[in-house]
């Protein structure tokens, strides 16, 4: 299932690399695979420079996932990752003081303790506590070509993908990375988002995994399901999706033989794409990179129905009582008005 025709065969990182663990065979996007390093510490701090204020003050640990603030009392997340326990954390590691432990409103939305946005992987959920700070949606339409910084949680990479290929110039050429089991440490990476993309899920930013050194580049694997997806516009970093998916599964051949393993690949060329349930697909190799990519649910398209969550409109009950009220107040002031000039 690649996801180069629309995401069913982008593993939905619930699928097949469902960002969530295994869910975690949703392929659980993990913590942000980079190109330039497998070295686990690096980009475990806020990021500084052109990255600074990115997000990273914004998001929480919600059970084995993230979250990312966007209200006094409300935090975003990715629907598949499920059930992840009674509480919201913005770690010291987040807000450089100290952690901080909300917890879920279960009563919320008639007990459900949360709302799923129709039509796609996005759910919200609102705290009994007040968040001090909290992310600014993104309502535009340009985050077309736009560098977008994401965050998640997982391991670093883990052993090269490469293919064998016969004769000169070269035996073995390096594709990617196999993605490792997630080991819980928020990571973040920087892309550039390169397309937007339909699905059964709703409208997905996506980002292609390339080969390219000294700019953070990077991509989701198992555990960076749920973590925030920026971008900047006119000095001002926006919260622009929630990581959903990357491509996979991949294979070497098509046959069901359950040799397939998720990767991060900055070239699918030589490699099957899919899974032995769906089929498998060939992406052929060619003189130019085929990259992988990377998705996550968009906010634009679907800020007005977040927004209308943690800005209910009230009842039209109760907006007649609060006007009716209002009259018969002032009908009570002009009584009195008129007793005092009499």
């Amino acid at each position: 299932m690649c996801f180069r025709q629309p995401p069913q065969q982008a593993l939905s990182c619930r699928f097949s690399q469902v960002l969530a663990l295994c869910l975690l065979m949703v392929t659980s996007s993990q913590a942000v695979v980079l190109y330039d390093t497998d070295n686990a510490l690096a980009n475990t701090t806020a990021p500084t420079g052109i990255y600074q204020d990115s997000g990273w003050a914004y998001e929480g640990k919600f059970g084995s996932f993230l979250g990312t603030m966007i209200g006094d009392q409300y935090f975003i997340t990715a629907r598949h990752v499920g059930p992840q326990g009674s509480s919201f954390v913005s770690t010291a590691d987040f807000n450089g003081v100290a952690d901080i432990n909300y917890t879920i409103d279960s009563s919320a939305n008639g007990g459900a303790g949360f709302w799923d946005i129709a039509g796609t992987d996005l759910r919200v959920f609102k705290i009994n506590e007040t968040f001090s700070t909290w992310a600014p949606l993104y309502t535009g339409n340009l985050e077309l070509g736009s560098t977008l910084v994401t965050f998640g949680r997982g391991g670093p990479r883990g052993a090269e993908v490469v293919t064998d290929d016969p004769g000169p110039p070269v035996a073995d050429v390096l594709h990617g990375w196999r993605t490792t089991g997630a080991d819980g440490v928020a990571r973040w990476g920087a892309n550039v988002v390169s397309g937007i993309v339909s699905s059964n899920v709703g409208s997905l930013l996506s980002a292609e995994f390339n080969a390219a050194s000294g700019i953070n580049e990077a991509t989701l694997s198992p555990g960076d399901s749920g973590g925030g997806v920026f971008i900047q516009v006119a000095g001002q970093w926006y919260l622009a999706g929630v990581n959903y998916a990357v491509d996979g599964l991949f294979d070497t051949n098509n046959t069901i033989d359950a040799l397939e393993f998720e990767a991060a690949l900055f070239d699918m060329g030589g490699f099957y794409v899919g899974n032995d349930t769906d089929g498998w697909n060939f992406v052929n190799n060619t003189i130019v990179d085929v990259p992988s990519h990377m998705y996550a649910s968009r906010i634009s398209t679907n800020s007005a129905a977040i927004l209308a969550v943690m800005n209910p409109v009230p009842e039209p009950g109760s907006c007649a009582l609060v006007m009716l009220a209002g009259f018969m107040a002032l009908r009570r002031r002009r009584s009195l008005k008129s007793s005092l000039v009499a």
